[in-house]
């Protein structure tokens, strides 16, 4: 059985103490999760190796294929565009009047949903009652490498203050260095509860047919077989990405939207090749670009080889043994950078079907001008305050 991430033991950042001082301050949202152990893993990090390698070989992106998107001159279309976007404020000192006035526009736009940290979730459903907007937050942002205790219970915490959606963080550092020795886990065990767990993500994430795959992560047990057997140092640690992905799966099951945040930025295609085809394993509904607050945001030629690696991680192939890593696609949501209309209909051109961005507003505004002739207004509303800096 699998043991806890390592705990945290550098000095939180500062994410780190937002979230902390938040759950001390309510205990309700933080009741113990109890002795709910990191799932077991589904295979030897050699057996994940192989599966991952046949993901990279044969997923390239398709530069030339285009996605249709929202006619902005039709008022469908427009309406269209704005369920893509997820209006969002993450900046650490946001204040309440701008979560507020986040969740005004979001309402009035017809957004899909406000983008938050945990501790404004709870303003943000109060002020959406009524509203078909959701409330997403992030966990374990924006670094990623929290504990994945500690992201557990984020995301516990949000679901129970009333979020619909959460975008989760990935810890990319263990795609970008080769098998971190874990130091000891503080957290006990309950052999119990881990098989709760254990049997919860298993019915979340096999195939929705209900069928076992002759191939793929839903097959045989990982024992035996012909796999390789590189030198242990040679490979990252996908094991320990997946136990995080899937227990977070397993506490937050479906309907909670789990979109994984790759920061691309940090990984080459290989790495977000290998990061895609993890998420899918343990079931994530979306794959996102960025934090928007570690390097570059979205960049194009990203969104189209995590759009590429979403269908072919869906699909019945020959390389898989007709045995897809997910039954259901995976969705791409592009964000960190995407503030114009421009940048928004690349993305989606692209395959991307959600837009996380603080530029809302704006882009809904240059397609009413595109549709409608209408001039630039004046740059003297939050419309133009541009709550992107260091972030969406």
């Amino acid at each position: 059985m699998a043991s806890s991430n390592p705990t945290t033991t550098t000095s939180p950042t500062e994410s780190e103490t937002l979230v902390r001082d938040f759950l001390a301050a309510n205990p309700a949202l933080d009741a113990e999760l109890g002795n709910v152990e990191i799932m077991t893993d589904r295979y030897t990090n050699e057996e994940w190796a192989k599966q991952i390698a046949e993901t990279q070989k044969k997923v390239a992106a398709d530069k030339s294929r285009k996605y249709g998107v929202p006619d902005v001159t039709t008022r469908e279309g427009t309406k269209d565009l704005a369920e893509t976007v997820d209006h969002t404020v993450l900046k650490l000192d946001a204040t309440s009047k701008q979560i507020d006035d986040l969740c005004s526009e979001a309402r009035t736009e017809g957004f899909k949903s406000v983008c938050v940290r945990l501790n404004y979730v709870s303003r943000c459903v109060s002020n959406l009652k009524g509203s078909p907007v959701v409330v997403a937050c992030v966990v374990g942002f924006h670094e990623g490498t929290q504990d994945t205790y500690e992201k557990l219970r984020e995301a516990r915490a949000a679901v129970k203050a009333g979020a619909a959606e959460l975008d989760v963080v990935l810890n990319h550092s263990l795609l970008t260095k080769h098998n971190p020795t874990p130091k000891p886990s503080n957290h006990k065990r309950d052999s119990t509860a881990d098989t709760i767990t254990w049997k919860n993500t298993e019915a979340n994430a096999k195939p929705q047919s209900g069928n076992t795959p002759s191939q793929g992560p839903y097959s045989v047990s990982s024992s035996g077989g012909n796999t390789p057997n590189p030198e242990e140092d040679e490979i990252p640690d996908y094991s320990a990405i997946y136990r995080e992905l899937a227990s977070i799966r397993s506490l937050c099951p479906s309907p909670t939207v789990l979109k994984l945040i790759l920061e691309t930025s940090q990984l080459n295609s290989a790495q977000i090749l290998a990061a895609s085809h993890l998420a899918a394993a343990a079931n994530f509904d979306f794959i996102k670009t960025s934090t928007g607050f570690n390097g570059p945001g979205a960049k194009l030629e990203d969104v189209q080889l995590m759009v590429a690696a979403a269908e072919y991680l869906s699909t019945k192939q020959k390389s898989n043994g007709g045995s897809p890593v997910r039954g259901r696609k995976m969705q791409v949501k592009a964000s960190g950078g995407v503030r114009s209309l421009e940048a928004a209909t690349q993305m989606l051109e692209a395959g991307a079907t959600r837009l996380g961005t603080s530029s809302g507003l704006w882009i809904m505004q240059e397609a009413r001008q595109k549709a409608e002739g209408l001039k630039r207004p004046a740059p003297a509303t939050r419309l133009y305050t541009d709550d992107s800096i260091g972030g969406y």
